[in-house]
């Protein structure tokens, strides 16, 4: 098997989304150019007859035969045959589809919600969804520009195609999207209604991002931060200023530059040298000192001392993927190496069983290090004499 196809099947294991029990799942396996799955227990539940699966999500996973999509639920049965030219993963009961040029909104079962008469870009976020208008021209034929609008859960258009261009709604309803219209970056909320207006310029500057519920906005000499209210949360009154980012940003004020929180209160310098890189996960929180890594709790106490890897990952099923040696093993939250470092790739645990590439092939190991499942061994070339 090669190194691509174990890249493959890792990033999937990776990104398996959690939420169901682990007897109630089921996981990617390859066999040459075809995919199937397996169960907690390695029993193949869906032989390898697919040529792309996708993501688990909401009791469904996406599935592809030939240049078709389907869905099939997590006891392995059909529920929508392979019939579109492409699908993308359930999102609050609704998927997008296509069929040719086509776009529609289906539910789990299958039963067409509405046809989509615009290009679908991405995916929901906050209850709509992006959509491009093309190829449209005026009462006189002349061709219009491209323009992206949203839609909802329904189908229904809810802010009508306008801006060139659009990005997609922020997961956090505290701030909000952008879009081009008349040469201002326009800040606008879920109804369309456009909150905040900022100049692209002369040179047609990029737009500022909404980061903690703040935007950066420049007002004659001085900067500010707005909010999704497009009031002024913190007045203009910086000489220079960066973006939030958690829950901290510099600024300049007068000639001293200044860490402030999201309120513009001044806070201390932070001049601790461990410092949290990632975040919790398992109750644990991947942190750095002076080159070393270590894990830990809401108080910032270390699980146990910082140590030297070449790679460290969060917690997940109580055993965090380490890579010691060129080689990649699982610590448990004593510190102590409860899965052996030999392996040549991984994946962090997810519903108690992990891929890990070995020199036969790929496997799924469980939480103690037993393989539940294996690949078919990678054949051995020799060079003939």
């Amino acid at each position: 098997m090669s190194a691509r196809t174990v890249a493959v099947l890792l990033l999937l294991g990776a990104s398996l989304a959690p939420a169901q029990p682990a007897n109630d799942y089921l996981y990617p396996i390859r066999e040459g150019r075809k995919f199937g799955f397996i169960n907690r227990t390695g029993k193949v539940v869906v032989p390898t007859e697919y040529d792309a699966v996708g993501e688990w999500m909401e009791g469904r996973i996406r599935v592809t035969a030939g240049n078709l999509s389907g869905y099939i639920d997590l006891s392995g049965k059909v529920v929508i045959a392979p019939k579109y030219d492409s699908a993308g993963e359930f999102r609050d009961s609704r998927a997008v589809i296509r069929q040719g040029d086509k776009y529609a909104l289906i539910d789990p079962s299958g039963k067409l919600i509405a046809e989509i008469p615009y290009r679908v870009l991405g995916d929901f976020h906050l209850g709509l969804l992006r959509v491009q208008a093309t190829g449209r021209t005026d009462s006189n034929g002349k061709r219009l520009p491209t323009t992206y609008g949203f839609v909802d859960h329904e189908g229904k258009v809810a802010i009508p195609p306008q801006f060139i261009p659009a990005s997609e709604f922020p997961d956090d309803p505290s701030d909000l999207p952008f879009g081009g219209l008349d040469h201002d970056w326009c800040y606008f909320d879920r109804t369309g209604k456009i909150v905040i207006r900022v100049s692209m310029g002369a040179n047609l500057n990029s737009a500022n991002l909404f980061a903690n519920g703040r935007l950066l906005v420049k007002e004659g000499f001085t900067w500010g931060y707005k909010d999704a209210s497009g009031n002024w949360a913190i007045p203009p009154k910086y000489n220079d200023a960066q973006t939030f980012k958690d829950g901290l940003a510099r600024v300049q004020d007068g000639p001293k530059w200044i860490t402030i929180d999201v309120h513009g209160k001044e806070v201390a310098e932070n001049k601790k040298k461990l410092q949290r890189i990632a975040p919790f996960s398992d109750g644990l929180a991947l942190a750095s000192e002076n080159d070393l890594l270590g894990w830990v709790d809401a108080h910032d106490k270390l699980a146990f001392p910082l140590r030297k890897y070449e790679e460290a990952h969060g917690f997940s099923c109580g055993l965090a993927r380490v890579k010691l040696d060129d080689l990649y093993g699982y610590l448990d939250k004593s510190g102590n190496l409860a899965i052996k470092n030999e392996y040549f790739s991984a994946a962090d645990f997810d519903h108690d069983l992990a891929l890990v590439g070995t020199r036969e092939g790929i496997a799924y190991i469980d939480t103690k290090g037993v393989a539940v499942w294996r690949s078919v061994p990678t054949p051995k070339f020799q060079l003939k004499k």
